[in-house]
């Protein structure tokens, strides 16, 4: 947590669950801002979306779901 009480952490860890079982699992972590609501991962040829759904895993990860996919335009 920061200095001042009650106020959200500059940035943490998140998990990200669904989505395609071939998403590699380095990208299923990253660290983001704590403010955070929303991630956008690129991922072949387009971005899989992923909320945050208010939940921690067990090892303190913040929990966000897949959501959807979106296509690169060309």
């Amino acid at each position: 947590m920061d200095a001042q009480l009650g106020s959200a952490p500059t940035v943490v860890d998140a998990l990200l669950r669904g989505g395609p079982a071939t998403l590699p699992e380095k990208l299923r972590r990253q660290r983001v801002p704590g403010a955070t609501d929303k991630i956008k991962v690129p991922y072949l040829a387009g971005y899989e979306h992923f909320e945050r759904d208010g939940t921690v895993a067990p090892d303190g990860l913040v929990v966000f779901r897949w959501t959807g996919r979106t296509f690169v335009a060309e």
